[in-house]
């Protein structure tokens, strides 16, 4: 198997993939608040729809993301549910281009320790790419290099 695997992973279409633009792979329906909602607020707003992660706006730019584990630290450091989200959101989100590939994104990713980029276009938000969307679309490589087998 690791044979097989490391096949896959220097494969054509696993390479191909790597080099491959996120312009496809862009989340664009983003959840958020501005700057100054409570926490509590936010928090509602991420079970209702579900989610991760709040985009955190001001004067209609990306300042920052409340994510599940920034409520958590919050929780456990006693921070009142009604405090402004920027006091616990992690600020001065790492931003990209649209066409910046797979590897350079995961790149940056590892570089800046993030786990989600903002994409710009022209320096307009496109949306958000996350480490999940792009392993999702490995998983979906990978798995199709499998059942070729």
């Amino acid at each position: 198997m690791p044979g097989r695997f490391g096949e896959m992973l220097h494969s054509h279409s696993m390479g191909k993939m790597m080099n491959e633009p996120i312009r496809n792979m862009v989340t664009k329906r983003l959840i958020g608040v501005i700057a100054g909602t409570p926490i509590r607020v936010g928090v509602q707003r991420m079970v209702e729809f579900d989610i991760s992660f709040l985009v955190i706006t001001r004067d209609g730019k990306i300042v920052g993301f409340m994510t599940d584990s920034d409520i958590k630290r919050a929780v456990a450091d006693g921070v009142t549910m009604d405090a402004p989200v920027e006091e616990i959101m992690t600020p001065d989100p790492i931003s990209v281009d649209i066409n910046t590939t797979v590897r350079e994104a995961l790149d940056t990713m590892s570089r800046k320790r993030v786990t989600r980029l903002v994409v710009t276009n022209d320096g307009e938000v496109e949306g958000i790419v996350t480490l999940r969307d792009l392993e999702d679309i490995s998983r979906q490589k990978i798995e199709t290099f499998i059942s070729r087998e």
